[in-house]
């Protein structure tokens, strides 16, 4: 199992800055990169709609509580891209390096953020399946859970149980 490291402290020992922008700027992905890392520089194609300096990983202000977390994350990413993984498989295995964090209660909270939840996640709730997951996707950011409402196949029952059970930033 993976050791629990200061994911700020790696941040440093790599030379990169994080950068906490207005989370309505940067709210249609929440964290990305573009660094240099074992001489490849690594960047997500969302790069290419902002301006971000070599050896930064941008952030929303919102996600600040959960700093940690969240930067665990990118720091695995761009590991595993630099192995050679592409875009979605490195994210989604840094999704599942995540599991050191399990049953830390902010981890546990932001796991329930509507804009990333995972989809395996929110399918082990009986009653949300995988085409109500890639709806809800789709039509991200919300920036109020009451916005869920407008996705297709979401009546009031089963809105109730998503404020029930996912939040917003």
């Amino acid at each position: 199992m993976e050791e629990k490291l200061d994911p700020r402290k790696e941040l440093e020992r790599l030379g990169y800055d994080l950068v906490y922008k207005p989370h309505e700027d940067v709210a249609d992905h929440l964290a990305f990169y573009k660094v240099k890392y074992k001489g490849k520089e690594i960047a997500p194609p969302i790069v290419e709609k902002y301006n971000i300096p070599l050896n930064e990983i941008w952030m929303s202000k919102k996600l600040k509580p959960y700093e940690k977390f969240i930067l665990h994350h990118e720091l695995q990413e761009i590991k595993y891209r630099a192995e050679g993984y592409g875009v979605k498989e490195a994210h989604k295995k840094a999704s599942e390096d995540e599991k050191v964090w399990r049953g830390e209660p902010k981890y546990e909270k932001l796991r329930r953020e509507i804009n990333l939840v995972s989809e395996e996640f929110f399918t082990e709730l009986n009653g949300f399946g995988e085409t109500l997951y890639k709806r809800i996707v789709k039509n991200r950011p919300y920036f109020d859970i009451e916005e869920v409402k407008e996705v297709e196949g979401i009546g009031p029952k089963r809105f109730q149980r998503l404020k029930e059970n996912f939040w917003t930033l």
